[in-house]
C-alpha cells in the first residue's frame, strides 16, 4: 500500500537532508584542501583529485541507486546506502596518504549517493508537473543549510582539531539520515508499481531516458550549469585562501555568501515557476549563469581585488538555485514509471562532468584564478548553447 505523507512539510525538510549528505561530505572539508596538499604524501594536486573522486564515486552509484529503487524500493535501498556512508566515512579519517584518501572518498561518495537520487525519485512518485519542480526547489531549500554551514563547520574543525575530524562528523551525520529514514520516510512505491532488476530492463531504461530529446537536452543543459558550480568548488578554496590570503576558518564565510544567493533563487523558483513553468525557468536561470560568467572571466585577466572575483561568482553560484530544480523536473517529466532510472541518469551525467572539471582545474593550476573562471565560463556557455538548441516543448498530453 502506497502511503502518502500526512505532513508535507517534513517530509520535505527530510528528503532535503538526505540530498544534503553529498553536499556536506563535499564541502564540509573544502577549506582543509590546501592543509591536505601539504599534510598527506601525494601527487601534485592530489588534494583536487580527491574531490573528482567524489564525484566518479557520486556518478557511478546513482547508475545503480535509481533502478534498484524503482525494484526493491525507495526506504530500503536509502538505509543501505546510508550505512556505507558511515562506515566509509570513518575510513576516511583513517587514511595516510592522498592515493589512499581517494580511493575511500570513491567508497564515501558511492554511499553518499543514494540521498539525491531516491529523494527525486520520491518527488516524482507523489507529486507531477509544476507542484513537482516547486517540491523539488524547496527541497533544494532545504537542502541548502548545510552547504550554508558546512565550509564554515568545516573551517572551525580544522583550525581546532584536525582535517580527520572532519570525515567523523559526516560519520555522525550520515547516523542521524539514518535516524531519519527509519522514523520519517515511509514507502513510495508501491510492490505493484516496482520494475524487474536485470540487465536489460537496466539497459532498456537508459536507452529511454537518453533517446528522449527533451529529457536529453534538460540532463546536458543541468549537468553542464553544475559543471561550472563543481568548477568553482575545486578551485575556490586555492583562490581565496592562497591567492588572495583570506584565513581557512573564513573560506566558510565567502562561501556560505554563494549559498544565500542560491537559497533566495530558489525560493523566488518555487513561487514563479507555479505560473512560468520549468522550462522558461530553466532558460532564465541558465542566462544569468552565463552572462556572469563571461563578467567573471573578463575580471579574472585583469588585475583587481577580490570582490572583483567574489561579485560575478555570487551570480553564477546563485542561478544554480534556478537551474538544478527545473533541469530536474523536465527530466523527469516524461517518466513516470521508471523515476530513479531518470533520476540516476541526470545524477550520472552531472557527476561525471563534475569528476571532469575537477581534475582539469586542478591540472590546470597555475597559481592564478585564471584556469577555475575559464572552466566555469566554458561550462555556462555550453549549458546555454545546449538549453537553446536541445530542448523543445514536448507535445501536450506527454506526462
Amino acid at each position: 500500500m502506497q502511503a502518502v505523507p500526512s505532513d508535507r512539510r517534513t517530509l520535505i525538510l527530510t528528503l532535503g537532508a538526505l540530498s544534503a549528505l553529498g553536499a556536506a561530505s563535499i564541502d564540509m572539508y573544502l577549506p582543509a584542501l590546501p592543509s591536505l596538499a601539504e599534510q598527506l604524501p601525494g601527487p601534485a594536486g592530489g588534494a583536487q583529485f580527491t574531490l573528482s573522486a567524489f564525484f566518479l564515486g557520486m556518478a557511478f552509484s546513482q547508475l545503480v541507486y535509481g533502478p534498484l529503487s524503482d525494484a526493491l524500493g525507495r526506504r530500503t535501498v536509502l538505509l543501505g546506502g546510508l550505512l556505507l556512508f558511515v562506515l566509509a566515512s570513518l575510513a576516511c579519517a583513517m587514511a595516510e596518504s592522498i592515493p589512499q584518501l581517494i580511493g575511500l572518498r570513491v567508497l564515501q561518495a558511492l554511499g553518499a549517493g543514494v540521498g539525491g537520487v531516491v529523494a527525486r525519485a520520491i518527488v516524482r512518485d507523489l507529486y507531477r508537473g509544476n507542484q513537482a519542480a516547486s517540491a523539488q526547489s524547496l527541497i533544494n531549500l532545504a537542502m541548502l543549510i548545510t552547504p550554508l554551514l558546512a565550509p564554515i563547520i568545516g573551517g572551525q574543525l580544522l583550525t581546532r582539531f584536525h582535517w580527520q575530524s572532519i570525515f567523523l562528523v559526516l560519520a555522525l551525520l550520515g547516523v542521524t539520515c539514518i535516524a531519519l529514514t527509519f522514523f520519517k520516510v515511509n514507502e513510495s512505491l508501491p510492490p505493484q508499481k516496482r520494475t524487474t532488476f536485470h540487465l536489460t530492463t537496466l539497459l532498456g531504461g537508459y536507452a529511454r531516458v537518453l533517446g528522449n530529446r527533451y529529457s536529453l537536452g534538460c540532463i546536458l543543459t543541468g549537468a553542464f550549469a553544475f559543471g561550472a558550480f563543481f568548477a568553482y568548488l575545486a578551485g575556490s578554496p586555492f583562490v581565496f585562501i592562497e591567492i588572495y590570503a583570506v584565513p581557512a576558518e573564513h573560506y566558510g564565510y565567502f562561501f556560505s555568501t554563494n549559498i544565500v544567493g542560491i537559497m533566495i533563487a530558489a525560493f523566488i523558483n518555487s513561487r514563479v515557476v507555479l505560473h512560468a513553468g520549468p522550462l522558461l525557468m530553466l532558460r532564465i536561470g541558465v542566462c544569468i549563469m552565463a552572462l556572469a560568467a563571461i563578467v567573471l572571466l573578463w575580471s579574472a585577466s585583469v588585475p583587481g581585488q577580490l570582490w572583483h572575483i567574489v561579485v560575478p561568482l555570487f551570480f553564477v553560484v546563485g542561478s544554480i538555485g534556478i537551474i538544478g530544480a527545473n533541469a530536474i523536473s523536465c527530466t523527469l517529466q516524461p517518466f513516470s514509471d521508471i523515476a530513479g532510472t531518470a533520476a540516476a541518469t541526470f545524477g550520472f551525467i552531472q557527476m561525471l562532468i563534475g569528476a571532469l572539471v575537477g581534475t582539469a582545474v586542478g591540472l590546470l593550476h597555475d597559481g592564478s584564478a585564471g584556469p577555475m573562471c575559464l572552466v566555469i565560463a566554458v561550462m555556462a556557455l555550453t549549458a546555454l548553447g545546449l538549453s537553446l538548441s536541445l530542448i523543445r516543448e514536448p507535445r501536450k498530453g506527454t506526462e
